[in-house]
């Protein structure tokens, strides 16, 4: 069986989302495959203009596992600036706990892993932290979904970029999340 494993790299800040200096930059998600669930709730990195920076060690790991040859690993992310400063200390395990009840709940409605999509794991995750999240108004910068083949290169790297949509309001970003995929 195919044992795939999904790694942060870096990010790199062309603009950063506050005007006023850096940002607080987080990730939140969660990605299933095979018989794994993998909560991302990375603790947020001060980055500010021009500079890259690289996530806490026990933050980079999105996922690793076994996954059946022909199938892949589902789900997303969604990125912020946070504004309003949390206890993340305190709160980090209950939001990996929620996450990934709220997470395996969906999996399991879907059929398990390979009937559900990208989309629905995603929701999912972020509907768990709702409060921990969204409603502190912390600015969401973009949002992707993953679909992730077991089969591939033993080793490539991704890059999602991520841009303020539209020229409305004084404030713009520009970030470019770089990961990394390895297949044995």
């Amino acid at each position: 069986m195919p044992k795939i494993k999904i790694e942060l790299v870096d990010v790199f800040c062309r603009y950063t989302e506050d005007i006023a200096g850096a940002d607080d930059f987080y990730l939140l998600g969660a990605l299933v495959g095979g018989e794994v669930t993998k909560v991302i709730a990375t603790r947020p990195i001060k980055i500010n203009d021009k500079q890259t920076k690289t996530f806490r060690p026990e933050d980079t790991v999105l996922f690793e596992g076994d996954i059946p040859a022909g199938q892949t690993v589902k789900g997303g992310i969604k990125a912020y600036d946070e504004d309003v400063a949390k206890d993340w200390a305190n709160k980090y395990g209950e939001t990996i706990t929620q996450i990934s009840s709220a997470v395996s709940t969906a999996v399991a409605a879907a059929g398990g892993p390979q009937g559900a999509i990208a989309g629905t794991v995603l929701a999912a995750a972020t509907k768990a932290v709702g409060l921990f999240a969204n409603l502190d108004k912390d600015d969401l910068l973009d949002t992707t979904e993953l679909e992730i083949s077991a089969t591939g290169s033993s080793r490539e790297e991704r890059s999602w970029v991520m841009k303020k949509k539209d020229g409305i309001n004084w404030s713009t970003w520009d970030y470019t999340l770089r990961y990394r995929i390895t297949r044995s």
